[in-house]
């Protein structure tokens, strides 16, 4: 697809904007810049990965970063809060344990792949799907744009690659901390740490985990960098990726399979006491059982992406607690000017007690209404609510008065709230042979669509 003739008038009328702001940038860039008595919100700006991205369902795009929660707390302060926008069907990366397609644009029902064509200048949210606190730091945009094999590459190209990748060099290649200091903010809101455990976590991988010693020193480091700009910083606590929707345990996941022993999860499956199943796992588990192939001697646990063992588990719940008591120690070391909001708690609550909204009652299951598809990255209502817990948390420090969000009016709009499990229906299930032993049960499919058990009756 050819580029609109006016693209090279679009790039030399950015150059000359640009080559009149970089002067002004250089001037506004903070030195031991003096920490402020109240809050401004003029220069908000978000570092962070998927939650402060908008990421669901799988990828990022338009319809859930218009409603992340960074974007919802700017309109409630009136400040201008650009973001690099994705058309349909959206950036695809971020989401492990699931399969990542090749970063290939413009793909179907997509143009100029960002709304905002000719791009903003500069994005007030740089937070970048699946990012690393290391990554927060280090990880820059690189030529060329679009990077088929290489997804995360080309996700850093299109949100923070703008406008040094189409202008050429008057700016550097900035990653996210050097993009949020450039911006000479006076808001900065950090939400780093879940991708470094949700990866290990979603992909039942240990090694994966940065080591405590290497995430205390890139947290302190960024904190550092940004407290230097003078600016307010909210540093929100890692959520628990085992009390999201992507996590069903064994002593749970009867309730999806109707009623199945767990004993006979066990034989069949060769789930562990400890262990955890995926969606993935829960699809191919009620797949099984419908279909009467349950194979005891090919457990999903020797099938990737369906299993996360109770090791793992145990490796991410010991990193968890010292990232957290490392971010706590970092936003205390950083002075008076950084606060901290406990976004696992929150996750915790939701695991807990749910989300009453209306008549209506979210919950942290898969398919629950609080998480999107992936399962682990909160709808458009779960960003609302983190939205309003942090306009309280500042109205309460600073003595603002910001507006809250009516959940009410943004519930029924979620596409989260629109995916719910089928009707539950039994089967009896044919005997299960594991060692020697017998078993029978009967199951569900709650991971069915209604379509496919309506022409079972």
């Amino acid at each position: 697809m050819g580029l609109p003739m006016n693209i090279p008038k679009m790039i030399s009328a950015h150059a000359r904007l640009l080559s009149g702001l970089v002067p002004v940038l250089l001037l506004l860039t903070p030195s031991g810049a003096p920490a402020q008595s109240q809050l401004d919100t003029t220069q908000f700006v978000v570092v962070g990965e998927g939650i402060a991205a908008g990421m669901a369902d799988f990828a990022l795009r338009d319809v859930y970063q218009k409603l992340s929660f960074p974007a919802q707390m700017a309109a409630q302060m009136h400040t201008a809060f650009p973001q690099p926008l994705i058309q349909p069907p959206g950036l695809a990366g971020g989401a492990p344990g699931f399969a990542t397609l090749p970063a290939g644009f413009p793909t179907t029902l997509q143009g100029s792949v960002r709304d905002d064509f000719p791009p903003n200048l500069f994005s007030f949210n740089v937070a970048m799907p699946g990012a690393t606190v290391a990554d927060a730091l280090n990880f820059r945009p690189a030529v060329p744009l679009i990077q088929a094999k290489n997804p995360k590459q080309t996700a850093a190209n299109l949100i923070l690659g703008y406008p040094t990748l189409i202008i050429g060099q008057p700016l550097p290649f900035w990653s996210q901390v050097d993009y949020a200091v450039a911006m000479n903010p006076t808001l900065v809101i950090v939400e780093l740490g879940y991708y470094d455990v949700l990866n290990a976590a979603a992909t039942n991988d240990p090694t994966q985990l940065p080591s405590t010693a290497s995430f205390t020193s890139n947290y302190n480091t960024i904190l550092s960098k940004l407290a230097a700009t003078g600016a307010k910083i909210v540093v929100m606590t890692i959520p628990d990726p085992f009390e999201t929707g992507y996590f069903t345990s064994l002593a749970s996941a009867p309730a999806f399979l109707g009623g199945t022993p767990t004993s006979l999860l066990t034989a069949a499956f060769g789930i562990g006491a400890g262990d955890y199943v995926t969606p993935n796992g829960m699809a191919a588990a009620s797949t099984a059982v419908l279909t009467n192939s349950i194979n005891p001697f090919v457990p999903l646990s020797s099938q990737p992406n369906l299993i996360v063992s109770a090791a793992t588990h145990t490796a991410v719940a010991n990193s968890l607690t010292a990232f957290n008591a490392a971010i706590l120690a970092a936003a205390k070391q950083a002075g008076p000017n950084v606060i901290v909001y406990d976004l696992q708690a929150l996750f915790h609550q939701i695991r807990q007690n749910g989300l009453a909204v209306g008549t209506t009652t979210l919950t942290a299951d898969y398919l629950g209404g609080f998480y999107t598809l992936d399962g682990y990255y909160p709808g458009q209502t779960g960003q609302t609510l983190i939205a309003n817990q942090l306009l309280t948390l500042l109205n309460n420090t600073y003595k603002t008065n910001f507006p809250l969000l009516d959940i009410t009016k943004v519930a029924p709009n979620d596409p989260a709230l629109r995916f719910r499990p089928s009707l539950t229906t039994r089967r009896t299930l044919a005997p299960v042979r594991r060692s020697g032993v017998t078993q029978t049960g009967s199951a569900v499919g709650r991971f069915r669509s209604a379509a496919s058990q309506e022409s079972e009756k």
